[in-house]
């Protein structure tokens, strides 16, 4: 195993766990997807390195990141994962889950700031 392979194995069994953990129940939003990607292309940057064209050294394009990387970028990393974790709670047996993910609320909020107490 050369270098590159064992910090690409280092980011993918231990920084990509840390960074994703219960990512299932969080709700992206673009700045958050934004951030992550940009997260993981530093990383990428930091183990791939610049590359040398025509005796001058270059950064790589993210295109080229994600190529050479070859999985999944963090972002579909993390909604592939929320699909499998809604797979489990929807073959769940607990009868808890099925009514919780079944329920429909009824009656209707009231408009405006809502009364301290």
């Amino acid at each position: 195993m050369t270098s590159k392979d064992i910090k690409i194995l280092m980011y993918k069994v231990l920084i990509r766990p840390v960074l994703t953990c219960a990512s299932e129940t969080w709700t992206l939003s673009k700045i958050n997807e934004r951030q992550l990607s940009l997260f993981e292309r530093k990383v990428l940057r930091c183990i791939f390195g610049a590359k040398q064209e025509n005796g001058t050294w270059q950064k790589r394009y993210n295109y080229e990141l994600y190529e050479t990387f070859n999985d999944p970028n963090i972002v579909n990393y993390i909604k592939v994962k929320r699909l499998a974790w809604a797979g489990h709670l929807v073959r769940t047996n607990d009868r808890t889950f099925k009514k919780i993910l079944n329920t429909k609320p009824d009656g209707v909020r009231s408009v405006g700031r809502p009364k301290l107490q």
